[in-house]
Order: C-alpha cells, then sequence, then structure tokens
C-alpha cells in the first residue's frame, strides 16, 4: 500500500494551462493509496494548482420523487460526494449537476436550461469554453467525457429525444422550481458506441493518456477542442458515436 508521499509523486506531472478543471474521478482505481478523502483531494488540489477552479460531477441517476439542492447526495463517486459538501455553489438539475471550487467559481454560470445541456446550460459555458480542460483520474473514456454529451443535444441527434423528469426540484433556498427538466436521452434500442470517437481524438491528438506504472487510466482534453470536434464529425454522419 502506498501512501500521502506516493499520491503526491503519482500527481506532481498533472500541470495544465486552463483555468477550469472538470474532475471525473474514480477511487476506485486508487485502492492502492492508503489515503483519506480529504487527503485525496488535498494531494491533487496541491499538484493541479489551489489558484484552479475545479468543476466535478455531482450526477443522479437513480429514479427519485425530489432532487435537493443542498441535501441530495452525488452519485457520481465517493470523492464528487466529499467535494459536494464542502462547494462554493451546485448547479440545479435532478440529473446533471455540478459542484464548482475555487477562485473563479461566480464565473461558472448557473443552469439556466430545462435540459441537462442545452441552450444557457452549465454545460454549454463549459463546453464553449477555451480556458476549460475536462480530467479523468480513474475513469476510462465512457465514464469520464460528459462534455462529449453536449454535441449531441446541440445538434439534436435522430437517436436522441427529450424526456420529462418528473422529480420535485428545490433550488438553494429549499424552494421548489415549478417547472419540469428535461433530459435528452437515448432512445430504446440505441447504446453510445464511443470507440471510433476515441480513436480519433487520439489520432488528433486532442485527447492525451498520461502512462503511468499502475496502469490507473488518465486522461485529459481541452473541453472546446472536444466539442468542435465532435460536432464537426456528427456534421458529417450524425451516427458517429452510436456505429
Amino acid at each position: 500500500m502506498f501512501g500521502e508521499n506516493e499520491l503526491y509523486k503519482f500527481f506532481k506531472s498533472l500541470k495544465f494551462k486552463e483555468e477550469f478543471i472538470i474532475i471525473h474521478p474514480d477511487l476506485l482505481s486508487f485502492y492502492q493509496f492508503k489515503v483519506k478523502v480529504d487527503k485525496f483531494w488535498e494531494v491533487l488540489n496541491f499538484c493541479i494548482g489551489s489558484k484552479k477552479t475545479y468543476i466535478v460531477p455531482t450526477f443522479n441517476f437513480k429514479k427519485s420523487i425530489s432532487w435537493k439542492c443542498n441535501e441530495t447526495p452525488s452519485e457520481s463517486g465517493y470523492l464528487t460526494e466529499y467535494l459536494r459538501k464542502i462547494s462554493k455553489k451546485r448547479t440545479i438539475h435532478p440529473i446533471h449537476s455540478v459542484s464548482v471550487l475555487g477562485p473563479k467559481f461566480k464565473e461558472i454560470p448557473d443552469h439556466e436550461s430545462l435540459s441537462s445541456f442545452g441552450k444557457n446550460s452549465t454545460w454549454e459555458w463549459l463546453c464553449e469554453n477555451n480556458h476549460v480542460r475536462n480530467l479523468s483520474i480513474g475513469s476510462e473514456f465512457i465514464e469520464g467525457a460528459t462534455i462529449c454529451h453536449y454535441p449531441e443535444e446541440k445538434l439534436q441527434v435522430p437517436y436522441r429525444k427529450y424526456i420529462k423528469l418528473k422529480q420535485k426540484v428545490f433550488d438553494k433556498k429549499n424552494k421548489q422550481i415549478k417547472k419540469f427538466f428535461l433530459y435528452f436521452a437515448r432512445k430504446k434500442g440505441i447504446e453510445n458506441n464511443w470507440s471510433k470517437c476515441l480513436r480519433k481524438l487520439r489520432k488528433n491528438k486532442i485527447i492525451l493518456y498520461k502512462k503511468n506504472n499502475l496502469n490507473i487510466p488518465i486522461f485529459s482534453m481541452n473541453a472546446a477542442s472536444t466539442t468542435k470536434f465532435i460536432i464537426k464529425e456528427l456534421r458529417k454522419d450524425n451516427r458517429f458515436v452510436i456505429e
């Protein structure tokens, strides 16, 4: 088993020019490191940079009667739930909320869209911004690249459709929002297949993998560059990520 010093050595080369970092973490991949979640975050934050602003998924896919901004726990992993509790803000959507930490948290716009990735959504801002980098630590591509769904909704791909989410949604003041939120979901019988997309992202050096001797998957990509690439490919073939 490894400790805090070894974790620091593992993460010390994670340096990015972007000011905003979306982090998709999976602590199960780091079972070799005997480090509590608060120390894990302390080391990761120190290595990447305390002046960065971090965005973490605090998603919820389980069916529930209600979703509360201040109370509903994240289902995206142990670290994301820890960060939700200490974050500066959490955006409002009953499936695809994010929590934000860091000095520029106020620059992350509130989610002003009923759908996950629609116009005036937080994800629109993240995916169209050159200063945002998506970082996945411990997750494979399919779990660590939520930004790739934004182009699907932006281009209204035919294999997805809007479904109405019937949960009661409460904002940060615990006031119920009198609207139904939406999710641009895959139609029945359709599954995303990201293998072609991943190959092309690697070929074009948009996605960068960091090798390590523990074989823990770590990759990153600029959000805007990734978005532009997938939009271009979907416009050529709207089945680009399902075949």
